[in-house]
């Protein structure tokens, strides 16, 4: 009867201590899915719904750490796609995940190559990328994104040299 006792017990104290957290890290996530429509939303051109990923109050740090609305983001990301022929992100070597903090913060984690030609000079670009992006109830509330646009500034200002030079000053 002792040994029932002791087993009975030893199965309860097992059960209780078993965790019903959510996992700290995942690889497919409601939030994961977000973030995939967003990198579709914006390999499309379609703002509108880019920007409804976001939460009224967004903040977002482009290689920067003044902070930015998703709309200004959005013209800022316009404005630089004007010089692309084509432009997209890489299926190789692309990766998702999610975690969730010490705070319980819901953060997902993205990297990928983005791909684009330029049209001036159809010269093809590779940049690395990461963003991560921060969730409450499903909704993008900040982000931080790192991607090195040397290369990128480097061949328009060759591209606009060029330019002035076939100006002839003396015409």
């Amino acid at each position: 009867m002792k040994k029932l006792i002791l087993a009975g017990l030893a199965t309860v104290l097992l059960f209780a201590c078993k965790s019903n957290a959510e996992p700290r890290y995942a690889s497919t996530s409601p939030e994961i899915d977000v973030v995939k429509a967003l990198i579709k939303d914006y390999e499309a051109g379609n703002w509108q719904a880019w920007m409804g990923h976001y939460a009224d109050t967004a903040k977002v740090y482009h290689n920067t750490t003044e902070a930015s609305t998703p709309a200004q983001v959005a013209e800022d990301l316009k404005t630089n796609l004007e010089a692309a022929a084509s432009y997209k992100f890489s299926d190789k070597d692309m990766y998702y995940e999610m975690i969730i903090d010490d705070q319980g913060e819901k953060w997902v984690n993205f990297w990928a190559n983005w791909e684009g030609t330029v049209a001036a000079n159809n010269k093809k670009l590779v940049i690395p990328v990461h963003l991560t992006l921060e969730f409450v109830d499903g909704k993008i509330v900040e982000e931080h994104a790192f991607y090195n646009m040397a290369e990128f500034v480097l061949m328009m200002q060759e591209i606009e040299a060029a330019k002035m030079e076939e100006v002839d000053p003396d015409e």
